[in-house]
This record gives structure tokens, C-alpha cells and sequence, in this order.
């Protein structure tokens, strides 16, 4: 459901005169599903007149949407709607520029506890990818209106691989192939654009440098802060874990580890 569950696998670019060809972030890294941790997080679901509902998780998904079908804005470019097929199932599609990304089956347990969505759709690289996120309900009692927090989330098919390299001293460059994602500069405070069809416009990131395999970050879409993080390089160096949070709810952090390749 959280729109930034692609951005929670960015990885910042240190900065300095450590961070050169020789720089310990350098390669080819890949997510490890079986040591990360997609869970913990909520979102809200509250009433709206019309029989609208208001979505909100902490992050710059902040949008109003119906279940009639009709396409609703939830970022820059991005659309989701929402089209009731029985008593307790939905059909969710999700839109960019008007092609669709993703289509989703939501399904609420009969005794109300429990929100199931399986999600299939087609990476920026053209390959399919499926996906299934079940939510425990915190609050509420009537429907979809209420608190839910991920209980299982994340990919289900391949992970995503990323690259690397430092093309000048203290400056780096970072992509991620499957999302056609790059973005490259210092870690100045500054922030640099995330390009790529998987990103929303006006999708940024700085770092500040906390040591020289530790840095921490925050995205931002359109100047609102997004995700917030610390990325560190286990000591051997051959994996870094990347926790990240929404802005305020540093209590609902998530973690993924990635191995170098």
C-alpha cells in the first residue's frame, strides 16, 4: 500500500575523499528478503462525505479516493482507483501518466481483522513482479475505516539489484537497473533529483555523512520529507543494512539487508 516501498531500497552517496574508486559502497548489491523486515508499519483509513475515504501513512501519500472506479491523485503523476467487487473485496489499480503499473485484489477477513492485497504488475524494465501484503487491523471496526499495520510485506519475486561507483572523488553515482532509477552528487545537504519512471516528479535526496560507512538520508517529493533513513556497511563489507521510517514515526521502522554481489 505505502507508495514509498520502492524508495525504502535507496541508497545514499557519501561523500568525501574516502568515498573514491576505492569507497567500500562501490559494486553490486542485491536485497536479501530473508534478513529484511517489511513490517511494522501502518497506515489510516478514515470517512469522508460522498462515502470518500482519506489515506495517510506518514509520508507524502496524503489523498482522498472513492471505490467507484474513478481514478484519484495520490502523488505528481500518479493515480489509484478502486472498484468494489463483493461484500468484502476490492479491485485496486495503480496508474503513472496514465498507464497502469499494478493491479491489486484487496480482500477484508470475514471476521474483520485482517486486509489481504495481492498486487501483479510490470517493473520500469519492462519484467513482471508479483507481490502480496497482509495487514492486522489496530483500530476501527466498520470495513476498510481504521489503522492497519503490515503484519507480511514485501516482494515476492525477484529482488532488486543496484550498482555503485564513484566516477569522480567524493562524488557517486547510484542506479537501480531493474527501476531505472540513478541519481548521482555529494552528500552536501543538498538535494539532488531521483530520476526514473518508478519515481514520482519532484523526487529528491540528501545525505549527511555519519562516519565513513555510515550515512543517513531523507527523501523528499516536491520539498515534503517522504522517507527518512540510516544505511551501514556491516564490518566485513559484505552487506549494508538500510533502516528507514516516515517522517515521525520513527517507531515504525523497516529494515533491508543487501549483499554484495
Amino acid at each position: 500500500m505505502r507508495t514509498t516501498l520502492i524508495l525504502c531500497s535507496l541508497l545514499a552517496l557519501p561523500a568525501g575523499a574516502a568515498f573514491a574508486a576505492e569507497s567500500p559502497w562501490n559494486g553490486t548489491w542485491k536485497l536479501d528478503p530473508g534478513k529484511s523486515h517489511f513490517t511494522g508499519q501502518t497506515f489510516t483509513l478514515t470517512g469522508r462525505p460522498g462515502g470518500m475515504l482519506h489515506y495517510e501513512d506518514g509520508s507524502s501519500a496524503s489523498f482522498d479516493f472513492g471505490l467507484d472506479g474513478k481514478e484519484y491523485q495520490t502523488l505528481p503523476d500518479r493515480t489509484v482507483s478502486w472498484t468494489e467487487t463483493g461484500k468484502d473485496s476490492w479491485d485496486r489499480v495503480g496508474r503513472v501518466g496514465g498507464k497502469i503499473i499494478y493491479r491489486a485484489r484487496v480482500v477484508l477477513a470475514e471476521d474483520g481483522r485482517t486486509l489481504t492485497m495481492n498486487l501483479r504488475g510490470t517493473r520500469p524494465d519492462g519484467k513482471a513482479f508479483q507481490e502480496k501484503d497482509v495487514f492486522s487491523r489496530v483500530s476501527g471496526t466498520d470495513g476498510l475505516k481504521g489503522t492497519w499495520r503490515a503484519t507480511s510485506a514485501g516482494p515476492s519475486d525477484e529482488p532488486e539489484t543496484f550498482v555503485i561507483s564513484s566516477p569522480a572523488p567524493g562524488v557517486m553515482h547510484y542506479e537501480i537497473p531493474d527501476l531505472k532509477i540513478s541519481v548521482e552528487g555529494r552528500a552536501d545537504g543538498s538535494d539532488h533529483p531521483l530520476t526514473g519512471p518508478a519515481m514520482a516528479p519532484g523526487t529528491t535526496i540528501s545525505w549527511t555523512l555519519l562516519a565513513p560507512k555510515k550515512i543517513k538520508y531523507v527523501i523528499k517529493i516536491n520539498g515534503r520529507p517522504d522517507t527518512e533513513g540510516v544505511q551501514a556497511i556491516a564490518v566485513d563489507g559484505e552487506s549494508f543494512t538500510d533502516t528507514s521510517w516516515s517522517p515521525g514515526r520513527a517507531g515504525e521502522k523497516t529494515t533491508a539487508v543487501y549483499v554484495r554481489q
